[in-house]
């Protein structure tokens, strides 16, 4: 049967084979009895497939019905596809039919009771079918079927997996937030609010992540320690200053990491006197423990020297993260606080020997519910401990009243704290008196960095995830510490009281250090100087201050030696040798013999407000490369698009115009993209050698036609048993192994 195309069509004459009691209608279309013609009112004509159709590929005849399918609510499939049986080698599709998905029946063959997979099958006869038109080179429709066995649902296709639609805005969405840390589930609910509802979205929450997982993760660990190296390699690209190390074994497999960034490297120079270093945090897929340098700066907050991942806990890979490190910053720190790790300490004693190396008290005193919480008198055995460890005047009060403590409870026999007392000058803060460590005694400066890692990585967390983390972390630290500048620069702390050294230090002094002081004036009106006495050009002074102990007033008497010519002072509690300000004793004599300027040498660099430091003109190196061309390219677009929206927008008509010139916009960029040229260099009608070509061509087909000139070669479609004419055989097809070989090509010129 031939018919002929709709109009408006290109025509083309296409024999279709009818099965059953199918019946071809007017437009070549085959009708079912008791099935359902989908609802064509939203659709234009030709959107809507038809015999006749052309194609300049069979990807974009896949993409018409696709996208046809998606309108009405069904979802497509290939359900076969033929190949030239002339040309085995490369595999040249001639015709290809695409279903529905649901046609065919199948009966499970699990009992109903145990199913749990949906039998989708209907026997669905809605397909459309493709066929090479080798002499225009495009593809054709030749048979259409649009009727289905069951309902459509333009409304239900978004939801259906095989129709996951990620726009660009919502890649580069999830692509930010996963920078950030922010969960997927939040992520989702974030481009919900945009559209009105998770129901206007046309991807679910699964889809997100789907996206993440396979383009923002790396599926195997080698691919994991490559993308980590790549992301290396872009941040020393972007700053020089980036430093980073590996180690590997000698089967060249990785084993350590370390990388410290720039403006890192630079504010070690102002706050790198003393570094927390701690390993407990150990969440990621690797099983690799996680360390980080952690410093203070001059508000008194954390900031980050560096991170490393270590390939276990032993000496050896701890002395090569310390050798690494030093080599990177320059010098080795004062001071370093670690946990009471012994292959730390090893590689500590080896690696920095001039270091002073203290313990976490934090980890050691909160172990003590676990070591004696078995006692009886639990309660008033740690309320005891804590006091003697905490506020010990002198190492010698310290010996008598842990001898005393060892006694009241009679603890003689428990090993844990005869380790604790033979380690005692690691430890416990009186013997650190005389020591600068900016007032940290811990670690905990260190893990609050990892609980910042904890709240967005897991244990499947990859390598590249836990850079880009540093990223987040250092852009956090940076941001912090400019706000706080700029606090800093718009006011002060107002004075509690009216004397000049507290005058002198709200001007020099930043905010969070300048409250610590503020602390120790209120602490003053707790001391009372009880007496003086002259040895030579100093004078000896007995301070009592005042504490409150379980309820009860407990004097501590401090020794101060201070000389009224040049107005220096020292505290045997060395507070401010330690932490850096000025404690309430010294400023309690100070008061006493009415002293209102402080010398210089008690105002530290450290904590003060104007002084410039280099790192603040750094910017922390910041990962853009995740993003391919086309994205960073939309948000650019986007930053444009917003900047003008929101001059206009508060006025209806402006954002009228404004609407319509994007419209006019879109319009003519959808023009121009039409206008360009879908082939590459001349076209065929003009190309070189294009008569040969044609002469060739013909001559082929008029011996053929000769030879056999009753014959009419007929292509079976194996899957719509129908026939269409030769015009779509290849009729071209020269084999130099026939008989004539070339010059039977060149005697075939004769008879034109």
């Amino acid at each position: 049967m031939e018919r002929s195309n709709p109009k408006g069509k290109p025509n083309s004459t296409v024999i279709n084979a009818s099965e059953g009691n199918d019946e071809l209608n007017d437009d070549g279309v085959v009708n079912q009895e008791g099935s359902l013609l989908p609802n064509h009112s939203g659709l234009g004509e030709e959107e809507i497939p038809a015999i006749g159709m052309r194609f300049d590929s069979l990807h974009l005849a896949h993409e018409f019905y696709a996208s046809y399918a998606k309108k009405l609510g069904f979802v497509t499939k290939v359900r076969n596809t033929n190949f030239d049986k002339m040309r085995k080698d490369t595999k040249i599709p001639i015709n290809q039919s695409l279903h529905c998905t649901r046609e065919g029946y199948r009966e499970s063959r699990v009992k109903a009771a145990t199913r749990s997979n949906r039998i989708t099958t209907t026997r669905c006869k809605a397909r459309m079918y493709v066929m090479l038109d080798r002499e225009n080179e495009c593809w054709v429709v030749s048979r259409v079927e649009l009727r289905h066995s069951h309902p459509c649902s333009a409304d239900k296709a978004v939801h259906y997996h095989e129709y996951p639609e990620l726009t660009m805005h919502a890649k580069c969405v999830i692509t930010d937030n996963d920078e950030a840390g922010i969960r997927p589930n939040k992520t989702y609910l974030a481009l919900a609010n945009e559209v009105g509802g998770s129901s206007n979205l046309s991807f679910s929450e699964k889809d997100v992540r789907n996206y993440i997982t396979s383009n923002l993760r790396c599926s195997d660990d080698n691919a994991d320690f490559n993308e980590m190296m790549n992301y290396f390699l872009r941040m020393k690209e972007i700053n020089p200053n980036f430093f980073y190390a590996i180690d590997v074994d000698d089967a060249n497999k990785f084993r350590s990491a370390l990388w410290v960034d720039a403006r890192c490297r630079a504010s070690y120079e102002y706050y790198g006197d003393v570094v927390s270093f701690d390993t407990t945090y150990r969440r990621n897929r690797h099983g690799l423990p996680f360390a980080s340098f952690v410093g203070v700066n001059h508000h008194g907050k954390s900031t980050l020297f560096g991170c490393a991942l270590l390939g276990n806990e032993e000496i050896p890979s701890f002395e090569w993260v310390f050798t690494q490190w030093v080599r990177c910053i320059g010098t080795a720190p004062k001071g370093i606080i670690t946990d009471q790790c012994k292959a730390m300490t090893g590689a500590i004693r080896k690696v920095l020997p001039d270091t002073v190396h203290r313990w976490c008290i934090w980890h050691i005193m909160k172990k003590t519910q676990f070591k004696l919480g078995g006692y009886a008198r639990y309660g008033e055995l740690s309320a005891m401990m804590n006091h003697i460890v905490y506020n010990s005047p002198s190492s010698e009060s310290f010996e008598v009243d842990w001898a005393a403590f060892i006694k009241e409870f009679a603890l003689g026999q428990n090993r844990w704290l005869a380790d604790l007392y033979a380690n005692r000058r690691k430890w416990v803060p009186i013997f650190f008196k005389s020591e600068f460590w900016a007032g940290m005694r811990s670690t905990q400066r260190s893990e609050s960095m990892h609980a910042f890692y904890g709240g967005y990585l897991h244990c499947k967390s990859g390598l590249v995830q836990f850079v880009h983390e540093y990223d987040n972390v250092l852009g956090n630290k940076e941001q912090k510490e400019l706000e706080d500048d700029a606090a800093d620069s718009k006011g002060v702390i107002p004075c509690i009281g009216s004397t000049g050294i507290e005058r002198q230090f709200q001007q020099e002094y930043t905010s969070n250090m300048f409250r610590n002081l503020q602390l120790e004036v209120r602490k003053k009106t707790d001391c009372v100087v009880r007496s003086t006495e002259q040895k030579g050009d100093t004078i000896s002074i007995k301070v009592d201050e005042q504490k409150v102990f379980w309820g009860k007033p407990v004097y501590h008497t401090f020794i101060i030696q201070f000389d009224p010519l040049s107005r220096k002072s020292r505290c045997e509690c060395n507070k401010f040798e330690s932490v850096g300000i000025l404690c309430c004793h010294i400023l309690a004599i100070w008061s006493y013999y009415r002293v209102d300027t402080v010398s210089s040498c008690y105002v530290l660099p450290r904590w003060s407000k104007n002084v410039i430091r280099k790192h603040t003109y750094i910017k922390s190196s910041h990962d853009v490369a995740r993003s391919n061309e086309s994205h960073n390219l939309f948000r650019n677009l986007c930053s444009e698009f917003y900047n003008v929206a929101k001059e206009f927008v508060a006025c209806e008509e402006e954002a009228a115009i404004l609407r319509a010139v994007l419209l006019d916009a879109k319009s003519k960029l959808t023009d121009h993209r039409t206008l360009k040229v879908k082939t590459k260099g001349r076209p065929k009608g003009k190309r070189l050698g294009a008569e040969l070509d044609k002469s060739i061509k013909k001559s082929m087909e008029k011996r053929k036609r000769k030879s056999q000139p009753d014959v009419v070669d007929l292509q079976t479609d194996n899957d719509c048993q129908g026939s269409v004419d030769n015009r779509f055989e290849d009729s071209t097809i020269w084999n130099s192994a026939d008989g004539g070989g070339f010059m039977d090509l060149l005697n075939s010129f004769r008879h034109l």
